[in-house]
């Protein structure tokens, strides 16, 4: 007789858990995406309490607010959007570690 708990994958988080309150509670997650012909890209997301996520890319040329409902819809169309252009790469294969700047 096989135990049904051991037949449940286990899920890893995307994130850390949030660190203890500071008395700045903004958290950056940041990755840098290579480019062809140039150095590479920053992505960075904002997250602040209360308040709508911040996605910059390319140094804060191209950014965006986005409620938290627009981020999961967001995540969830170019999820599968990317993932239909096969296999990710290995620098992407990375875990991110939230800062506060």
């Amino acid at each position: 007789m096989t135990n049904p708990a051991e037949d449940v994958p286990v899920r890893t988080p995307y994130a850390d858990e949030p660190d203890e309150p500071t008395q700045e509670p903004r958290r950056f997650y940041r990755l840098r995406a290579p480019h062809v012909d140039k150095a590479s890209v920053p992505v960075t997301v904002r997250v602040t309490p209360d308040a709508d996520l911040y996605v910059a890319v390319g140094s804060g040329r191209r950014r965006m607010y986005l409620t938290p409902s627009e981020a999961w819809a967001l995540w969830r169309c170019l999820s599968e959007a990317v993932a239909s252009t096969g296999e990710p790469p290995e620098w992407i294969r990375v875990h991110i570690t939230p800062t506060h700047r």
